[in-house]
């Protein structure tokens, strides 16, 4: 028996959102325990989530992962589609592209689970992450009338001949462990869904083909007998295939299929192209079905996040993405309060943020899982479409949400409606190219404000010969400003309209925080902020706008950050 060790977060599931929710924390300076209880390191389990869409790696860019994560897996930035062996350029994946309009990362990463894992694993481990591999979560109670911070005890118990119980006390308890969840067993919370009909068949492995143009990321083939067909490259070379498994292929394996009848049918489901399946990596058959959690927060001190809230098919993409959504969200909310700077209260904002967004996901996947599935559902049959022309509106019409660029949030005490610009509030910051002084290489917005639970407040500075009157009064409000909020909980950012030679010719010009260029306007531009005006932007620490004012109306700021932030 080991004595009861105490920690800020208990973590349930070492998959990659649990692994990214304790890597963010532990960024934050809080203190965290991982427990898994599956040896991941050993297990053989390279398939289930693969793509990562471009806001996900800006996400990721951000915590200083995705350089790993790229150096491993696939860039994508092209798809094809064939139907009859003809190209089709009218629809498929190849409409993802056209809307990565505004990011750095304009591609697709195509990284099998286990290796995202082993990137978030090392880096947790060096952020000084506790993880307890092989040890299984029995039970955990809360206490709230409890006298001291730690209000949450859970057994766990280590599997193998030693049998060892640990008790761990922290002051909240996360589910990141899956569609099975057991915190959201224990925890009594129920998940509302429907079970369908359609079955997704997922292939990966070593395979040969006399298609053109396979090795460009994505292809889709429209079979008449295995519905959307999905190919892939993924990571080390290894290409994965996914189909339907339609009622009349199941019935003719009576209902269920083993590896050696599941890569029969993906031969067919290429034809008529080649396909020749050298060796099996990992492969499933699996039910769509979709869930979604009725709370993603209990007790005031259990949380779920990832598919222990919300469970969809694979057929847009969208499992990790979401999940990664979820861990940024939760994760500098939850350590702003742990820390003392927000109230509890604040983090049903991660609820209503992060299970809207599921809400529109589950219905999307409903129509999507069918389509790919060829199926109409009753409700589009209106519209004289075939399912892979409604795959194709859907998705078309839903793109950019599903690359994440366009997943956005409603006004609460984070997002405050801006009184200049045109980005809204809840709505991700644009990234832009700046110039260091004296450096002759850009940088990106996105390196200046990094994922540390930090707030950014930028000054757009303008042209300091027009705004300067307004940047001094901006400065010294900011200034007060800092005096008042929590050390470390802000960092400001000037942004100098035009660029300057050499030596330093700003001189005399009010600026908070670091300096730097935007030569060509460029951010003052995607943030619609006049050069002749300039303002001020606040980000918050997962880079979405949470308020814009003009230069001279700190005040406002003032009263924004007052509505969450605790007083000392």
């Amino acid at each position: 028996m080991t004595n009861n060790p105490q920690t800020d977060v208990l973590i349930i599931g070492g998959g990659p959102v649990g692994l990214l929710i304790g890597y963010s924390l532990a960024r934050q300076g809080v203190k965290t325990t991982v427990v898994e209880q599956h040896d991941k390191v050993q297990q053989p389990m390279y398939g289930r989530a693969c793509t990562l869409h471009p806001r996900t790696l800006e996400m990721l860019d951000q915590l200083d992962l995705l350089d790993d994560m790229n150096q491993i897996g696939y860039i994508c930035r092209n798809s094809v589609t064939w139907k009859d062996g003809k190209r089709i350029t009218s629809r498929g994946w190849h409409l993802m592209f056209d809307r990565m309009d505004g990011t750095f990362m304009d591609y697709c990463l195509n990284l099998r689970q286990r290796y995202s894992e082993d990137v978030i694993r090392e880096a947790y481990s060096h952020a000084g992450g506790q993880l307890y591999m092989g040890w299984k979560l029995e039970g955990f109670s809360v206490h709230l009338s409890q006298n001291t911070d730690f209000k949450v005890t859970s057994k766990v118990r280590r599997a193998g001949a030693d049998n060892e119980l640990m008790t761990i006390e922290s002051k909240y308890i996360i589910g990141a462990d899956g569609a099975h969840s057991t915190i959201r067993k224990l925890a009594g919370i129920q998940a509302q869904g429907d079970r369908t009909s359609f079955k997704l068949i997922r292939i990966d492995g070593d395979f040969k083909t006399n298609m053109p143009d396979n090795d460009v990321g994505f292809a889709s083939i429209e079979s008449k007998s295995h519905g959307n067909v999905l190919w892939a490259q993924l990571d080390h070379g290894v290409k994965r295939i996914g189909f339907a498994a339609t009622p009349e292929m199941l019935a003719r394996y009576g209902g269920s299929l083993t590896e050696e009848q599941a890569v029969t049918e993906a031969v067919k489901a290429m034809e008529p192209f080649t396909l020749e399946i050298e060796k099996v990596e990992w492969w499933t058959l699996y039910n769509v079905n979709q869930q979604l959690a009725d709370t993603y927060l209990a007790d005031e001190r259990v949380l779920l996040a990832g598919d222990a809230c919300h469970i969809h098919s694979s057929a847009g993409a969208q499992g990790m993405n979401t999940g990664v959504h979820d861990a940024v969200n939760l994760a500098w909310k939850l350590g702003g309060v742990i820390k003392g700077w927000y109230a509890p209260e604040a983090l049903q904002t991660y609820e209503d943020e992060r299970r809207t967004a599921a809400q529109y996901l589950i219905k999307l996947d409903k129509t999507v899982s069918a389509a790919v599935s060829g199926t109409v559902p009753e409700e589009y049959k209106g519209l004289s479409l075939d399912a892979n022309e409604l795959w194709t509106k859907i998705t078309s019409d839903s793109m950019l949400f599903n690359i994440g660029l366009g997943v956005s949030y409603q006004e609460n005490i984070f997002n405050k409606y801006p009184l200049t610009g045109m980005i809204s509030a809840g709505h991700r910051g644009p990234d832009s190219l700046l110039m260091a002084p004296g450096s002759r290489v850009p940088a990106r917005l996105y390196q200046f404000t990094k994922n540390t639970g930090q707030w950014s407040i930028i000054v757009f500075a303008g042209q300091p010969a027009s705004t300067k009157e307004h940047l001094n009064l901006a400065v010294a409000g900011l200034l007060e400003l800092q005096s008042t909020l929590p050390e470390g909980m802000v960092r400001f950012l000037t942004l100098i309209a035009g660029s300057f030679g050499g030596g330093n010719s700003l001189f005399g010009t009010p600026r908070i925080g670091k300096f730097y260029f935007d030569p060509e306007y460029a951010a003052h531009g995607r943030y619609a902020v006049s050069t002749t005006q300039g303002a001020i932007v606040i980000l918050r620490p997962d880079g979405v706008l949470g308020y814009a004012t003009t230069l001279d109306d700190t005040a406002n700021i003032g009263a924004f950050f007052a509505g969450f932030v605790e007083s000392s």
